[in-house]
């Protein structure tokens, strides 16, 4: 645990509640964190992945199983263990979970194309990924365009909170109270 408190840190610095709730909680967290989060390498992501995997596998096996996880990283590189990264998300892509990447900066993000899996569904140790859970956005596309940035990086999320229900035959409940923006 020392090392993932180094390494990796919930948005808002609480590794053992790294939850936010709805958009304003996202909203609140990433207000939060800009005087205290830096970016710097190496970038290991799987203990990440891992770790929300855990919290989404713990949600499947409830009763009413209606919780949905969505990881969002921000990185300005590449991840150094991509190939633990591509084993975790291949482990992850049956749980109710999406990772969502924006990659910050002039980095070559190439590997993190290859994540996304829009042109080939990911494979680990001859395990293919039951659905693509990953969209990865590369900021410097929407510099120009900003209002366009919330748009792609949700872009497929509809889709795999969906697709994750549908194959478990999992009836989402009616929302109760809609957060305002």
């Amino acid at each position: 645990k020392q090392w993932y408190q180094r390494r990796v840190r919930a948005l808002y610095g609480n590794a053992d509640n790294p939850l936010c709730n709805g958009v304003p909680g996202v909203m609140e967290a990433y207000k939060n964190s800009l005087l205290h989060v830096g970016l710097s390498g190496p970038t290991n992501c799987a203990p990440m992945i891992r770790h929300v995997s855990r919290l989404a596998i713990t949600a499947a096996q409830s009763r009413t199983a209606q919780n949905y996880y969505v990881l969002l990283i921000l990185t300005d590189g590449q991840f150094t263990d991509i190939y633990d990264c591509i084993g975790a998300i291949v482990e992850a892509s049956d749980y109710p979970m999406s990772i969502i990447i924006i990659g910050v900066g002039m980095a070559d993000f190439s590997d993190m194309e290859r994540l996304d899996a829009d042109k080939k569904a990911l494979q680990f140790n001859g395990r293919k990924a039951s659905r693509d859970i990953v969209q990865f956005v590369p900021f410097r596309s929407y510099i120009n365009s900003i209002g366009a940035l919330p748009g792609a990086v949700l872009a497929e999320l509809p889709r795999q909170v969906e697709e994750y229900y549908r194959k478990r035959r999992i009836t989402p409940r009616a929302v109760q109270h809609m957060p305002s923006l």
